[in-house]
């Protein structure tokens, strides 16, 4: 186990969707900008891959919601056992776990059990629902990198080992795109509105929310009828999957041919830079919007009887993240949940964001502004690296990380 040099140290990381696998690497690239000899192997996706990180497994079948998890407990069992099959061989010094609350805190017992030392970026919202998870983190997890300021103070009273390293995405979301330029590149209008539709990146998301935006849409055009729908479809759903969802949808709310929207692929970043507001799953891209001071509604949906458990299972009043970094009990961005996801719900929610001056909007504005200000801590990948670098080298991680200058 680790010594005082990081000379010959091995770094185990198990990212479990998509986007923890986007976190992973800038994660693992900070750490060879500053340790270049340090090995790394991980379960991951594209972006570990294309860095030249070996992958155990392809983190593809991972990203699973409400029974789809059920479903997938023999793939996850299977894929826990081919992971400490590994680690037998490849001995890491430290295994990080990125997001992915329920299979990574499973993983953090058998990890601990067998003596390897366990830190988890982007640990489970203990504060927002199954505040028992708490226990488990305290019991086989070392070092925890937190990326909200008010997680620090939650950890630090239950006396787990925390650094505050701010949120990924401070810093590192890419700049608007020029809206005249993005325009003309997608065969968009630069002068009339644009609306995100961010259905989500896991395919029980498309299932449960996609009928309902688009079956919103053909309110929405004649209320707003220069409006234009730009609809994310995630990386890591194929056109196989994704458009006849998006075709039956249409159909479904009455429409003829093809969908009125405008598919983007890979491209949220730039459509959420240039969009005049969104229509999104509550999850990370709504943190993202509103960093980019996108005006949203937001959802949330799941089958009825996991909503159930759920529901019981929730510590805040609010699901999103803009409202709970903000004010949750008045909050600045609209929430459907459930039965409220449909398509008059999101027509009534989404109209009054048309206009730029309206109280509404005005609102969403100066919140997205506050959470600019907290989560700002000088880039988290890099003040992850640092701090686990000390960890390994046998050092104390600042309580408050840092980018080294």
């Amino acid at each position: 186990m680790p010594g005082n040099s990081m000379a010959g140290k091995r770094l185990f990381l198990i990212a479990g969707d998509y986007s923890g696998d986007i976190h992973a690497a800038k994660v693992a690239k900070a750490l060879l900008a500053q340790q270049p000899d340090l090995a790394i192997e991980a379960v991951g996706g594209p972006h570990l891959k294309a860095l030249g990180v070996p992958l155990l497994s392809d983190q593809s079948q991972m990203g699973r919601v409400g029974f789809g998890a059920v479903l997938g407990a023999p793939y996850h069992f299977w894929l826990g056992q081919k992971i400490l099959g590994r680690l037998q061989q490849f001995q890491p010094d430290a295994v990080l776990l990125i997001d992915y609350g329920g299979f990574n805190l499973y993983m953090a017992a058998k990890l601990k059990k067998r003596g390897y030392r366990v830190f988890y970026f982007i640990p489970p919202q203990v504060w927002a629902t199954r505040p028992g998870r708490i226990k488990k983190i305290k019991a086989f997890v070392d070092h925890v990198f937190c990326i909200f300021p008010f997680e620090k103070d939650l950890y630090e009273s239950h006396g787990i080992p925390v650094t505050y390293v701010g949120h990924p995405l401070i810093g590192e979301l890419p700049p608007a795109p020029d809206r005249t330029a993005f325009c003309q590149e997608y065969g968009l209008r630069a002068e009339d509105p644009i609306v995100a539709l961010m259905p989500g990146s896991r395919k029980l998301e498309i299932d449960y929310l996609l009928p309902a935006i688009v079956g919103s849409l053909p309110t929405l055009q004649r209320q707003q009828p220069k409006a234009q729908f730009v609809l994310a479809q995630a990386g890591s759903l194929s056109d196989d999957f994704f458009i006849p969802r998006l075709t039956a949808a249409w159909h479904q709310a009455g429409g003829q041919g093809q969908a009125p929207v405008t598919v983007l692929k890979n491209q949220n970043h730039a459509l959420l830079g240039v969009a005049d507001l969104m229509i999104a799953a509550s999850g990370t891209v709504t943190l993202e919007g509103a960093l980019y001071n996108t005006p949203m509604i937001l959802m949330y949906k799941l089958h009825p009887l996991i909503y159930q458990i759920a529901i019981r299972l929730m510590q805040l009043p609010c699901m999103g993240l803009p409202n709970i970094l903000t004010d949750m009990q008045r909050p600045i961005v609209p929430e459907l949940w459930q039965d409220r996801v449909n398509p008059d719900s999101i027509s009534q929610a989404a109209l009054p964001l048309f206009d730029p001056q309206s109280e509404q909007v005005q609102r969403q504005l100066a919140g997205f502004a506050q959470i600019r200000q907290a989560l700002n801590t000088g880039g988290a990948a890099k003040n992850v690296a640092h701090s686990l670098l000390n960890l390994l080298q046998g050092s104390q991680a600042p309580e408050s990380a840092h980018s080294p200058q």
